[in-house]
């Protein structure tokens, strides 16, 4: 049953999921999805504001290790960080932003719908990241919290009362943007359950959830699919078109629109093989070039110095001595919409 005493199997009509799945850390739920169940709620609700009050519900520990990596971070700006970073994790209802200035830290949020064609949806989506924001806040260090400042870019709602309730602050309405502003002196306060080793374990289990969403994303995820696929014989851009149904034209359009090109994949998927090797087998350079698709070794060799700033053979001695090495990211992948 949701709060309003609505069976949940009616707000999650047409969505493909069931009660089961969506308790599941395993499910991973698409934009498409989450937008029907939304929509369900704005049918089976009155509450002009739902998605203040869905907010607002949203427990901290309900987002599993995600959420456990907030309470155990060692500052509230370090929380805040991180949410930001992690923030592929958490269904995303747009683009969300945290930056500091001297007298506040700042979320900045803005929904991936059009408000003029779409003003409900976009209000929810607005008021929904401002109530897990605060809630989120008051799990973490202070059950008493209030923002400094709420900006809204839509207008000031008929009715205002649960606005001022629930955000007990100044509220300035027809903004540029959606900001939610918190004292600077707040982002120095101390967890209540901050604990360094928690949080860098939970921090590695989010690192592999990302790795894992990015990975099968969109048209990118695809395309690594089918590189992994033929690992030692990497089709060239129109084999590959060929075998995803796709013109070499839409392909490019679509991984420039996921943040990527066909060239940084390869060189990923290539980079990701590299490091097995060097790490699990005992192969030569010239076996390892060969399986990576390399003409020899040399190759082979120019390329990881390109990617890793340091040679296949220092990568394995680091390894071998018990370093722990810290390569470069080839590029940032954008998590597309039906990502989640």
């Amino acid at each position: 049953m949701t709060g309003d005493g609505i069976p949940a199997a009616l707000v999650l009509r047409g969505t493909g999921i069931d009660e089961k799945e969506l308790s599941s850390p395993d499910t991973l739920i698409s934009v498409s999805q989450m937008l029907t169940g939304i929509r369900n709620a704005f049918t089976l609700s009155d509450d002009p504001h739902v998605g203040l009050r869905l907010g607002l519900s949203m427990q901290i520990t309900m987002y599993g290790i995600y959420g456990f990596a907030l309470l155990s971070s060692a500052t509230c700006r370090s929380a805040c960080h991180f949410a930001e970073k992690y923030h592929a994790l958490t269904l995303p209802m747009g683009k969300q932003t945290f930056r500091e200035t001297s007298k506040h830290g700042i979320w900045s949020t803005e929904p991936d719908v059009n408000k003029t064609s779409d003003p409900q949806l976009y209000i929810f989506k607005v008021e929904h990241v401002l109530g897990t924001i605060i809630s989120f806040a008051r799990d973490i260090a202070d059950p008493g919290f209030s923002p400094s400042v709420i900006r809204l870019s839509y207008s000031r709602p008929t009715d205002p009362s649960i606005y001022e309730t629930v955000f007990n602050c100044p509220i300035e309405y027809n903004q540029p943007v959606n900001e939610l502003l918190v004292d600077v002196a707040w982002l120095e306060r101390t967890p209540r359950r901050a604990h360094e080793m928690t949080f860098s374990m939970v921090r590695q289990l989010c690192d592999e959830m990302v790795d894992r969403i990015t990975s099968s994303a969109g048209i990118a995820g695809r395309l690594r699919q089918l590189f992994v696929q033929s690992a030692g014989r990497f089709p060239a851009i129109d084999l590959a078109c060929e075998q995803l149904g796709i013109s070499a034209r839409t392909l490019r359009r679509k991984l420039t629109s996921e943040g990527t090109s066909y060239q940084s994949l390869l060189d990923e998927t290539r980079l990701g093989l590299a490091k097995k090797y060097l790490r699990e087998t005992e192969l030569t350079m010239d076996e390892i070039a060969s399986r990576l698709d390399y003409s020899d070794a040399s190759n082979f060799r120019h390329a990881f110095r390109r990617w890793t700033d340091m040679t296949p053979m220092e990568f394995r001695t680091g390894l071998n001595s018990g370093l722990e090495l810290h390569t470069p990211a080839l590029s940032v992948v954008r998590i597309t919409s039906e990502s989640y």
